[in-house]
């Protein structure tokens, strides 16, 4: 049987060596860019450009001249066969826009047609985010009361409202560290899927949290609780 709370302190230092390194990733980030990472279109907006050849490109190509035309940010994608690709990239206006296709058929050939080109708008708001963060703080206060009101017949029942949030904010900082680093090394970009996974690390960690400490409370006045750490970790029942 594998001794979990004895080996507490390993499992402190794994989750240092991770998240340290992911908050110096975002305070550097933020230094630099003013973002703790990258905002894909989903959080800035921009445009959506859908471009048509007469072979296949590679996107990596084709990105390859918005760069260099001082474009860092673009993303481009193929569609179908490869004859066609979807560009997205900040916002620009006809001047730009009318170099940037020079700049593409100049390496691709004349050929090249512009088949759809928008502008749109951030499809997550700074409102949207903001109500996610009210979200969070304010479920973190409900299961906080929660967990005091479950747990009153515990002695200190606060601790363990207290040590769920703490659980929470842990896994979003390993969550948000790891892909912080990722932004920097990789170029990674935080879109509506990386909101959405913030949110599901937040679900899963509190309904866990939650389970083996009901389990705890269940089992506290049965026997002492040096009993209770030490009994099988799968079921957290005392011996």
């Amino acid at each position: 049987m594998v001794q979990l709370v004895e080996r507490r302190k390993w499992y402190f230092l794994l989750s240092a060596l991770i998240i340290i390194p992911g908050l110096v990733a975002m305070i550097y980030s933020t230094i630099t860019t003013g973002l703790p990472f990258k905002l894909a279109i989903d959080f800035t907006g921009g445009a959506i450009w859908e471009l048509q050849f007469d072979q296949a490109v590679q996107p990596a190509v084709l990105r390859e001249v918005f760069v260099d035309a001082g474009y860092s940010d673009t993303t481009v994608t193929t569609l179908g066969d490869g004859l066609m690709a979807q560009v997205r990239l900040k916002s620009i206006d006809e001047t730009e826009k009318v170099a940037l296709i020079s700049a593409v058929k100049a390496r691709f050939g004349e050929d090249v047609a512009e088949v759809q080109f928008s502008s749109v708008g951030p499809a997550i708001g700074r409102e949207v985010t903001q109500a996610a963060v009210l979200a969070v703080i304010a479920a973190s206060l409900a299961i906080l009361a929660f967990l005091v009101v479950a747990f009153r017949k515990v002695s200190h029942p606060f601790r363990y409202g207290v040590s769920a949030i703490a659980a929470m904010i842990h896994d979003i900082l390993v969550t948000a560290g790891v892909f912080s680093i990722c932004s920097l090394v990789f170029g990674w970009e935080a879109d509506a899927l990386f909101l959405t996974a913030i949110l599901t690390v937040i679900g899963f960690s509190v309904q866990d949290t939650i389970v083996v400490f009901d389990r705890i409370r269940e089992n506290s006045p049965k026997c002492w609780r040096r009993s209770i750490v030490r009994s099988p970790r799968s079921s957290t029942h005392c011996s």
